[in-house]
């Protein structure tokens, strides 16, 4: 679980400079994993670059969304650069590096608060992990990937160097909903596919009339759905369980032609899936 050090809240005004400078450079913040897992697996060189360079990059793309930026931007006793996010994320070095002393074992990442652009971003074993196990509160709008809790470790430290975030070592609750914000607020959701028809079944019986019963089943695509059906037969009736992406229809077949059922399964985005089945009626 993510900790850092106990700090006082930063003063109204922009002290003396060289208070400052002593004050922020004994006061770090770090994010952990979740149950504090340790990584012991080493990550070549390169392959930590790499991941570093991504997760860079992708934290500076979240920062062109206005409110993400809005969100890690600093307090205004903050000079512009050190509060501006986007100048932080560009300038301030990443660097890999043991776990500070004083932090708990399993820290992703850690930076020194209030520092903004003079900042360095230090970054752990445990950022280099499969799953590297960074936690979030319930209000998160998805779990992240692996690549998503990297990205948003470096914004997370981003907001202790702006100023945004100050110490919440003492309080798991609210590391858990800050990293919840930064995932609502800078990353995207992962594209849901469009409706996808996994199962249409037609049969006949060789009743009187040859009554006939058709049953869909879909999956995919956002809520709410819509179904579309047609059909030649007579008396056609359906039962919908949208909830459980499932739809029966049942009729009787046409004595003169090949009966047919067609459906179109529609999400809220107007994506849609189609399907047809005929040839299940027998012919008098």
């Amino acid at each position: 679980m993510p900790t850092a050090m106990v700090a006082a809240p930063p003063p109204r005004h922009r002290p003396p400079r060289s208070w400052s400078r002593r004050l922020f450079a004994t006061i770090t913040a770090a994010i952990v994993a979740t149950g504090c897992f340790v990584a012991t697996t080493s990550t070549p060189a390169a392959a930590r670059e790499g991941l570093i360079d991504q997760a860079r990059f992708r934290a500076q793309t979240a920062l062109l969304g206005a409110d993400c930026k809005q969100y890690l931007t600093g307090p205004s006793f903050q000079a512009p650069d050190d509060r501006d996010p986007q100048q932080v994320a560009g300038r301030v070095p990443i660097v890999s590096a043991p776990v500070p002393a004083g932090q708990p074992a399993g820290a992703i990442a850690s930076s020194p608060l209030f520092r903004g652009v003079r900042g360095t971003i230090s970054v752990h074993p445990n950022f280099f992990a499969s799953d590297p196990g960074l936690p979030v509160s319930p209000t998160a709008a998805f779990a992240p990937s692996a690549d998503q809790q990297r990205t948003i470790a470096i914004l997370h430290e981003i907001g202790h160097l702006t100023g945004r975030e100050g110490d919440h070592n003492q309080d798991l609750p609210r590391q858990f909903e800050y990293n919840a914000t930064i995932l609502n607020l800078c990353l995207a959701r992962p594209a849901v596919p469009g409706p996808r028809i996994t199962g249409f079944f037609c049969s006949a019986d060789e009743l009187y009339g040859h009554p006939f019963n058709c049953d869909l089943y879909w999956e995919d695509g956002t809520d709410p759905d819509e179904v579309q059906v047609s059909s030649n037969g007579s008396q056609a009736r359906r039962y919908n369980d949208y909830a459980h992406n499932y739809v029966s229809i049942s009729g009787r077949c046409d004595p003169y032609q090949d009966t047919y059922v067609s459906i179109s399964v529609f999400d809220a985005n107007g994506r849609r899936a189609d399907a047809t089945q005929s040839g299940f009626c027998p012919r008098d």
